[in-house]
């Protein structure tokens, strides 16, 4: 189909409104991705042959922010500061990355998504910055999510540095949580001046399209083109695979 836009898989997560649970997401998410040209399509949680569905309906795959990861998905005990857990949604989400791997589906992780990211391939966690690292910046503002509070050096030469067209930026942050070990097959391209892990990428793009993110540049595209073109070059990468996986007529 001739400028078919790609469908981009977007993770939620559940909040009880008014006695209902209701599937809960920040619309900023949508409208990034529809703003880049893509199709934004809600996944709620599910059980592991509909996850495969969702898969195969999907150009690419978008982690959103939210709770904490339940550290037993990745063989660790709770720290006294972990927040509130959905492991169904660990569950999912854990099913969608396996799916996308195997169907090379683009992965866009965000906050949350970054760590679930990391876990899921075989990496570990911090769980609470403040306990469990030393002279740590603040990562939780109290500013509007929109608002840069902090600065993070980017590897040169790394997709998030050609993709950002600078080594040094603010970004927002919103998390008490981390990236600690790197899982196998990523390879950390971004930190905070504390040395704490602000992005993630895959070892080879080219085999496997992944970038994971600590901030929320959904809730920045608005002001900033950088973060903008973050979900182009995602949304980009997903409809090249669309199309090579078209049929020729």
């Amino acid at each position: 189909m001739e400028n078919q836009k790609p469908v981009i898989g977007i993770t939620c997560s559940t909040k009880d409104l008014g006695g209902h649970e209701t599937a809960y997401l920040h619309y900023s998410y949508a409208t990034s991705v529809m703003n880049a040209g893509a199709v934004p399509v809600i996944l709620p949680m599910g059980d592991k042959e509909t996850v495969k569905e969702w898969t195969a309906l999907c150009d690419g795959l978008l982690l959103s922010g939210g709770e904490d990861m339940d550290p037993q998905k990745i063989g660790a005990e709770p720290h006294p500061n972990l927040g509130k857990v959905i492991p169904e949604r660990d569950e999912t989400e854990i099913n969608l990355i396996h799916y996308a791997q195997e169907q090379n589906l683009p992965i866009f992780a965000i906050c949350r998504g970054i760590q679930v990211l990391n876990g899921a391939l075989g990496g570990t966690l911090i769980q609470d910055l403040n306990d469990e690292k030393e002279d740590v910046i603040k990562h939780y503002q109290d500013g509007a999510r929109s608002a840069a509070t902090h600065s993070i050096r980017v590897d040169k030469g790394t997709l998030l540095s050609e993709i950002l067209g600078t080594e040094e930026i603010s970004v927002n942050s919103f998390h008490h949580g981390a990236v600690d070990e790197v899982a196998p097959g990523l390879k950390a391209v971004a930190c905070s001046s504390d040395r704490v892990i602000e992005a993630l990428e895959s070892t080879d793009r080219e085999k496997s399209w992944m970038l994971a993110v600590q901030w929320h540049p959904e809730d920045m595209t608005a002001v900033s083109d950088e973060m903008h073109q973050m979900f182009v070059h995602f949304v980009q990468k997903c409809h090249d695979l669309m199309e090579k996986e078209q049929p020729a007529l």
